[in-house]
């Protein structure tokens, strides 16, 4: 479908100015789009670097940007001279009510970016920045990117597929995005206590946070009964270690002395493979195993009082699967359905476009492109029946409303010419448009 959409989004009229590159913060200003706030992305004379991953015939233009700077504006502009590029940043700053900065710590004063450098002229601003690792401790001055987190938060060891025998990170990059939902929440609360305080605040947003927050139902220490379990894994893993244990062998540890309940979700909370394909399953309620046994036939373990994880148990799921594959995918959708148990069919990333739940609702749209033409995306996360949110355009030419914007926040035409004329400023919209 194509994303039209009426009235004004809940942020219509905020003025958001994004100092950020690649996932991250740039997929919140996305996301203030979608609510209706005005964004404007200032971008080095290379363009934000996700403009060069998987990069098309285009210059300056690729299908990762594309996705992730949707219904934004762009201004091309040289931070690395920030003597020079004082005048247009104080000028953005202060027709702002957002600032979000996503830069490596060090940098940020560098640029002359941080919160008290322009707090001090725009009270009312609510600036956001993303510290990757937290300002403090050995990592603090770092930049950060997902396969780094995935690792060090302790999600990897439980999420990472293998290769080889070592743990590979996740695709997508799904701490990114998480990082950029949580720091929308962050802006629309500290415009909530601006709409009633007149105060600006700095927020500030993690990687690391991130990934242990959604690492949040597996990763956590009782003291009063967690250490024997912790204690009884690290020294079982030493000798596991020793013996020269594969990451799977590890891991399967890790289950079965902190984690627990591995061998729950390989009997009902999994993908079952079938005679064409691959069906999910999630009968993971007591209630819900009763109808998953009664649709399967299969016998159920706590009739039998076979413990979890006992030989018996292993047998039957491994009756299980075979009982799986003597059926089609659309077969065992029709029978679990009927008896009640939640499943769904299991699609590769290239079945999601003509998936009918996904169509039916909705969840992806298509824009207009001037470059790479017509693609589809996912639509905007929220829906609100008052203020809805719909994508405001596809992504923005490099630097092809700096002339505009800049007249916008009130720099006079004779100083845009000579900050064009200096080198400052790139990407004109005549010059974008015939990138």
């Amino acid at each position: 479908m194509t994303e039209t959409g009426e009235g004004k989004g809940a942020l219509a009229g905020v003025k958001v100015v994004e100092f950020a590159q690649h996932y991250a913060v740039p997929y919140c200003g996305q996301l203030l789009s979608d609510l209706g706030a005005l964004v404007v992305k200032v971008e080095p004379p290379i363009g934000d670097p996700s403009r060069h991953y998987a990069a098309s015939d285009i210059p300056f233009e690729s299908k990762v940007f594309a996705v992730i700077n949707r219904g934004k504006r762009s201004v091309c502009l040289d931070l690395s001279k920030p003597d020079q590029a004082r005048p247009v940043v104080d000028a953005l700053i202060r027709w702002a009510d957002v600032a979000l900065v996503s830069f490596k710590p060090p940098d940020v004063p560098r640029y002359g970016l941080g919160y008290e450098d322009l707090s001090g002229f725009n009270p009312r601003l609510i600036y956001l920045q993303h510290v990757p690792f937290g300002p403090a401790g050995p990592m603090g001055d770092e930049g950060g990117f997902d396969p780094l987190v995935q690792a060090l938060s302790g999600l990897s060891f439980l999420t990472a597929r293998t290769e080889h025998g070592v743990p590979m990170n996740v695709r997508p990059a799904y701490n990114d995005a998480g990082v950029g939902m949580l720091s929308a929440l962050g802006v629309v609360a500290a415009l909530r206590h601006r709409d009633l305080t007149g105060e600006g605040q700095r927020v500030e947003t993690h990687l690391l946070s991130t990934a242990l927050a959604f690492a949040l139902p597996t990763i956590h220490r009782f003291e009063d009964v967690d250490p024997p379990e912790f204690e009884r894994f690290e020294a079982h893993l030493v000798e596991l270690q020793s013996k020269g244990a594969t990451f799977e062998e590890q891991r399967a540890l890790y289950d079965d002395t902190v984690l627990t309940g591995r061998h729950l979700l390989r009997l009902y909370f999994r993908n079952w493979e079938t005679k064409d394909g691959l069906v999910a399953s999630a009968p993971l309620s007591t209630s819900l195993q009763v109808k998953f046994h009664a649709a399967t036939g299969l016998p159920h373990p706590k009739e039998k009082g076979w413990a979890v994880g006992s030989k018996e148990w292993d047998e039957l799921v491994e009756a299980a699967e075979r009982l799986f594959r003597t059926e089609t995918t659309d077969t065992w959708l029709t029978v679990l359905r009927a008896a009640g148990v939640p499943c769904a069919p299991y699609n590769l990333p290239v079945d999601v476009f003509r998936d009918p739940q996904i169509e039916a609702n909705g969840f992806l749209i298509e824009l207009e492109h001037p470059l790479l033409g017509r693609y589809q995306m996912p639509a905007p996360p929220l829906r609100m029946s008052r203020t809805p949110t719909r994508a405001q355009g596809p992504s923005p030419l490099l630097g092809a409303d700096t002339d505009q914007i800049l007249d916008e926040v009130g720099l006079p035409a004779e100083l845009i010419a000579q900050l064009r004329e200096s080198g400052l400023l790139g990407g004109s919209p005549k010059e974008a448009g015939s990138a």
